[in-house]
């Protein structure tokens, strides 16, 4: 499991992910950034640990969510250009709390 607060957590999986993956999960950081963040540069930007984007990187790590997780919101699957990405919403903190599966 791989937790990302910042663009330097982005920075820091550049090659251990496809690269349609990490594309997405860059997006995904850029439109919280223009969401939450407060006028701050994007570099002194720093998601919270309830706000935290989880990469999952088990599938035993995805059976237990999806079995084990009364705040589960929701599950979608993304089409990538090659891959495909179980995208994950979990309630925390009056927040939703996204994580991703890539397969």
């Amino acid at each position: 499991m791989k937790k990302i607060h910042s663009i330097k957590d982005i920075k820091n999986i550049i090659g251990q992910l496809p690269n349609d993956c990490f594309e997405y999960i860059s997006q995904e950081f850029h439109h919280l950034y223009d969401y939450l963040g407060n006028g701050e540069a994007k570099e002194d930007f720093q998601l919270e640990t309830y706000q935290s984007m989880i990469i999952i990187e088990e599938i035993s790590e995805l059976e237990r969510i999806l079995k084990d997780t009364p705040e589960l919101e929701f599950t979608e699957l993304i089409q990538l250009e090659s891959n495909a990405c179980m995208r994950i919403g979990i309630y925390q903190v009056e927040d939703i709390q996204l994580h991703y599966f890539f397969k």
